[in-house]
């Protein structure tokens, strides 16, 4: 069990503002007040033991009794998590980037409009809370994204997150397919040569509406516990699958 001081975080504004101020302080709301609300993150309780109420529950793992294991109650516990459940989980493939780094390329990159926040959680994961529905939906729809050339993970906070045990198991990519003839490029056809790599999920614009012929590029979900397919076939020709690098060191 690591003991640490707090990680730094910071708030960040769009067109939209972040947050209103509190009437009384003129203060932006904090991190943990734009997602629990301002009613439930000012609770000033005195300490009540929740084993002995009822809510949690104590049992010594494998009756070691140097290791307490605690459990929270099933329905105080899907509470506790719902309003976590409107942030994403971002990660960088391959490549350390700092936080103050990753705020920027996220903000020109996703074209977001409103405020959001952005906390580091350890291992090289981020957590995004946005105040604005579109810019998560543009951040999960606009998938896979790339900075530096490495993929960034984008994904829905689970209650099962915990960095330091959590590992990427699939991720969205685009392959590349160079030197199919024009008569090839239909979504189907493409979706289907894709299917035998991973997930196919689209076919790119500009390979749907022919704008360049030198390669397909199709977006797919991959398995990263599994060797990616380096060739694939079609009409007796054999065609290199280009997939970019970086995408199995976490």
């Amino acid at each position: 069990m690591e003991v640490e001081s707090e990680g730094v975080g910071e708030q960040h504004t769009g067109a939209t503002p972040a947050g209103k101020p509190s009437e009384s302080t003129g203060r932006k709301p904090t991190f943990k007040e734009k997602v629990l609300g301002a009613r439930k993150a000012d609770e000033t309780e005195e300490f009540v033991n929740l084993v002995e109420t009822g809510i949690m529950r104590m049992e010594y793992a494998e009756e070691n009794t140097s290791f307490p294991m605690f459990s929270i109650e099933p329905n105080t516990y899907k509470e506790l998590c719902k309003p976590w459940e409107d942030c994403l989980v971002v990660k960088l493939l391959g490549k350390t980037i700092g936080y103050g780094a990753l705020c920027e390329k996220l903000r020109t990159m996703w074209k977001l409009t409103g405020g959001y926040e952005i906390r580091d959680v350890h291992h090289g994961y981020f957590l995004v809370k946005f105040d604005n529905d579109e810019d998560k939906r543009r951040a999960i729809s606009g998938a896979p994204w790339l900075i530096y050339d490495h993929y960034l993970v984008v994904k829905p906070w689970t209650p099962d997150f915990v960095a330091t045990n959590s590992r990427i198991s699939t991720t969205l990519v685009w392959i590349r397919i160079p030197g199919l003839g024009f008569q090839f490029y239909n979504k189907n056809i493409l979706l289907t040569l894709a299917s035998a790599v991973g997930t196919p999920i689209r076919v790119d614009l500009n390979t749907h509406d022919m704008q360049r012929g030198r390669y397909a590029c199709i977006c797919l979900e991959i398995d990263l516990t599994k060797p990616v397919l380096g060739v694939v076939g079609l009409e007796g020709y054999s065609f290199t699958n280009n997939l970019q690098n970086n995408l199995y060191k976490q």
